[in-house]
């Protein structure tokens, strides 16, 4: 049977994109492609702007090498919902995105706060967190501090990516 190795992605949607942050993300996914060559590699990511696609870019650039790598999709609210939150070209580019994906879904609500409840499930589901994260923690219900501090409560593996913040 072969292995299965789960990254979910949790970050700010103001990352500055810089060239080292992407080379560090890259050697990531490379590691892991050398460690785990024959394992099914799985992104869960909710392809909000910023470090969701962010990573999900480079996971799709390896994914043209290594057909066992897949995209999921897992969503805080419906799609029609979930697309309000994005500009028209956010829109366009998420609908890109979904054509790719293995699998697109709304996470249940179990909190009452759609967006904890998508990063719990992230967190949940990953063998390891990437964390695309200033290191702030801001108590903002449902952000990266705030779903970094639940992983890290549940002894969940993070790969934390330091990265600046765009204004």
């Amino acid at each position: 049977m072969q292995q299965t190795l789960t990254i979910g992605v949790t970050g700010h949607r103001d990352i500055v994109e810089t060239k080292q942050l992407k080379q560090e993300v890259i050697q990531f996914f490379s590691a892991l492609a050398t460690e785990y060559s024959k394992a099914k590699i799985k992104l869960l990511s909710p392809l909000a702007d910023g470090a969701d696609r962010f990573v999900a870019d480079i996971f799709l650039d390896f994914q043209k090498q290594h057909k066992a790598w897949e995209l999921i999709v897992p969503m805080p609210f419906s799609q029609e919902r979930y697309m309000e939150d994005f500009d028209e070209e956010s829109k366009r580019d998420f609908l890109n995105y979904i054509k790719i994906a293995k699998d697109i879904f709304e996470v249940e609500d179990h909190l009452n706060d759609n967006y904890k409840s998508l990063g719990i499930y992230v967190a949940d589901n990953s063998n390891i967190l990437l964390a695309l994260w200033d290191g702030t923690f801001n108590h903002k219900s449902g952000g990266t501090g705030d779903v970094v501090k639940y992983a890290r409560e549940n002894n969940k593996e993070i790969v934390h990516f330091v990265c600046e913040r765009g204004m």
